[in-house]
């Protein structure tokens, strides 16, 4: 034991102690004694301090701990003995802890640490460049004490940590960290109250000594309380101290075009908390573009960070392993399985207001374990699937752009002169691509690498289906590819009926059509049609007034759909169904018309219905009616067809009254 009067002796030591195992130039030593004013004899004296020093340690057996060096003396101690040590080790393992999720070890450690506190460091020394060092060790303990604050409040502890919390915010009134602790306590306890009425004297103090309101994230808890919203305990100090804040959102699409009420849809959703949002459409109809666009637009009110990941051919867990490590999850802290996975990052970020992009979902069961936790986090998800089976999702179909919108973007693409020009050519490059975006971003980079080329010249070529898709594609610009993708997921059969019905060209399609196309029952027909529209394949028409429902093409995806289907499909086969559909519709065509007129049944007549077969019998104008659309079409095919020749026999289009169609 070394003890030593409250003299400069006490104020070196203190000095050296601080910077044990450092070299302190004599310098800082006289300046830390007697600060701007030092007597002629300063370096003499403090030779004499530290022989004093250096006697009283030998007195007690310590030898050779203060040890001169160039310029300045040094205080070698081993690690470990000092306090501030000993407290940044156990502040360390109590974070490890808190990482590994073991919130209660975590708590004994920081505790542990935050005991070697007595009272204010070197309190007994007025020392300007000493009192520094006490400030420093002050606000250290008191960050550490939030730390464990914030682990013991996720841990519920809410009750207990009241007294506590109210003494720390009378001892720092400005601090609004503290209080937020407190008002979060109280409120978890059922003190709104007492919540509320820490709020307003906190402002008070604040309005009183510096003239400011409180910060944005106390006033945002003042409003939850007060609309009695749920709150979350604050996540771990640990956690944010490890945490990144991460900005993964891709760059903003520059040249971002039209969508104003869907933008404006999303941001009422995003303010009013929908927890999950689904934008949902067919391939290269701008639902990525739209989905970063909007999440720009909203980043200002996710403070802990924005993710995103582009789920195509992607398991959820290696997804879940990079956004935990963007969180600053340590490797090793990041389970192998996805449960435990999907377990953590919920943990992680609950209470936090993220902002999760998730592009071109397969199905619900990819994304579920990607949403986040608690209820202040959105997420923003495009797909092709309708996500039907995903509970909650707030859902918005996205089709292809309005023609002026369309028009707009291929200028910006090619410049407004050449627009300008012949605007009602390009009015028709946008509607020969469908209006999509890929579609016409894949024209405008066409057009751009041709800048003398004429949009009339372009528009023929484009006109021609069997060269349509290979002009709307230019390099990623992929239309053909992004079109069909959907279709990569279908099942065999379904992909089969989607294929076959690409080839006639009929502007309405029944489930009895798909029936006799498929081969097979109009029940089973109904179910891969659902499953064809939710993959965005085909497209609802409307009801019609008989109870049935049609269904369309939309252009490019039937020219993508032709294009595998003169690979994919066995020529004979597809002639077989076809014929099937001649035989069944001039059976029907004729039962509608000529009902007294006895005609022989085909027999893929067993695969239709009786409720389309009464229709026809008792309903036979109405029948005739909804399927006038396709009456032309289906009389062009049975005279395409009399003697059912091979399928390249009838591959040739044939004239027909809508203008992009034809008839196989």
């Amino acid at each position: 034991m070394v003890q030593l009067a409250k003299n400069r002796q006490l104020t070196v030591l203190a000095l050296l102690l601080t910077e044990a195992n450092k070299v302190v130039s004599v310098g800082r030593i006289i300046d830390a004694v007697w600060g701007d004013a030092p007597p002629v004899t300063a370096d003499k004296q403090i030779q004499t301090c530290v022989w004093r020093l250096r006697s009283a340690f030998e007195r007690a057996g310590g030898t050779g701990l203060i040890e001169t060096a160039r310029g300045g003396y040094l205080l070698r101690l081993p690690e470990g003995c000092l306090d501030a040590q000993v407290f940044e080790k156990s502040m360390l393992r109590g974070r490890e802890r808190a990482e590994d999720g073991d919130l209660g070890g975590a708590v004994e450690e920081y505790r542990a640490a935050l005991n070697l506190f007595q009272g204010r460091p070197l309190a007994e020394l007025e020392s300007p460049a000493i009192e520094a060092v006490a400030a420093y060790w002050a606000e250290r303990r008191l960050s550490v004490l939030e730390e464990c604050l914030d682990i013991e409040l996720a841990m519920g502890r809410h009750r207990e940590l009241v007294s506590e919390l109210r003494l720390l915010v009378d001892e720092h009134p400005l601090r609004e960290q503290l209080r937020g602790r407190l008002m979060t306590a109280l409120y978890l306890s059922d003190r709104r109250a007492d919540a509320l009425a820490v709020y307003r004297a906190g402002r008070a103090t604040l309005v009183s000594n510096l003239g400011l309101d409180p910060c944005a994230r106390l006033q945002d808890l003042h409003r939850r309380i007060i609309a009695g919203q749920p709150i979350s305990s604050p996540q771990p100090q640990r956690a944010r101290y490890a945490t990144k804040i991460p900005a993964q959102l891709p760059s903003d699409v520059g040249d971002f075009t039209g969508r104003a009420e869907h933008l404006e849809w999303l941001d009422h959703e995003l303010r009013k908390g929908s927890p999950t949002i689904a934008l949902i459409g067919r391939g290269g109809v701008g639902k990525s573009a739209l989905a970063v666009h909007a999440a720009h637009r909203a980043r200002e009110r996710f403070p802990d960070g924005q993710l995103h990941a582009d789920l195509k051919d992607r398991r959820p867990q290696d997804v879940l392993h990079g956004f935990l490590s963007a969180l600053g999850t340590p490797e090793r802290s990041i389970p192998a399985d996805l449960a435990n996975q999907a377990t953590l990052f919920r943990s992680i970020t609950a209470g936090k207001r993220l902002l999760v992009v998730l592009d071109d979902a397969a199905s619900g069961a990819q994304i579920e374990p990607l949403l986040p936790g608690g209820s202040d986090s959105a997420v923003i998800v495009t797909s092709q699937s309708g996500l039907v089976e995903t509970p909650g999702l707030a859902v918005r179909q996205i089709g292809g752009l309005e023609s002026s919108d369309g028009v707009q973007l291929l200028a910006r693409l090619i410049g407004n002169e050449r627009v300008a020009r012949e605007p009602e050519n390009a009015r028709v490059i946008v509607e020969l691509c469908g209006h999509l975006p890929l579609a016409i971003r894949a024209a405008g980079a066409r057009l751009h690498t041709r800048p003398t080329a004429r949009l009339d010249r372009f528009a023929e070529q484009l006109s021609d289906e069997t060269r349509r898709i290979a002009e709307l594609t230019y390099g990623s610009l992929d239309t053909g590819a992004r079109l069909s993708a959907a279709a990569d997921r279908l099942t065999l059969q379904e992909r089969e009926l989607w294929l076959k019905l690409s080839i006639p060209d009929l502007p309405q399609i029944s489930a009895w059509v798909a029936a006799v196309v498929a081969g097979g029952s109009e029940d089973e027909a109904q179910r891969l049609l659902d499953k064809l529209v939710d993959h965005q394949l085909l497209d609802v028409v409307t009801e019609n007034q008989l109870g049935g429902t049609h269904y369309e093409f939309h252009p490019l995806t039937r020219l993508r759909a032709r294009q595998l289907a003169d690979v994919e499909l066995d020529h004979e086969e597809l002639a077989s169904a076809l014929d099937r559909l001649v035989d069944v519709f001039s059976w029907l065509e004729n039962q509608a018309r000529h009902p007294a007129q006895a005609m022989s049944a085909p027999d893929a007549i067993v695969q239709i219905g009786p409720g389309l077969l009464r229709d026809v019998t008792q309903r036979a104008e109405l029948w005739l009616a909804q399927e006038r659309s396709n009456l032309p079409w289906l009389h062009k095919l049975a005279i395409a067809r009399p003697h059912r020749p091979p399928l390249a026999a009838f591959a040739t289009p044939l004239p027909v009254p809508r203008p992009g169609h034809h008839v196989a």
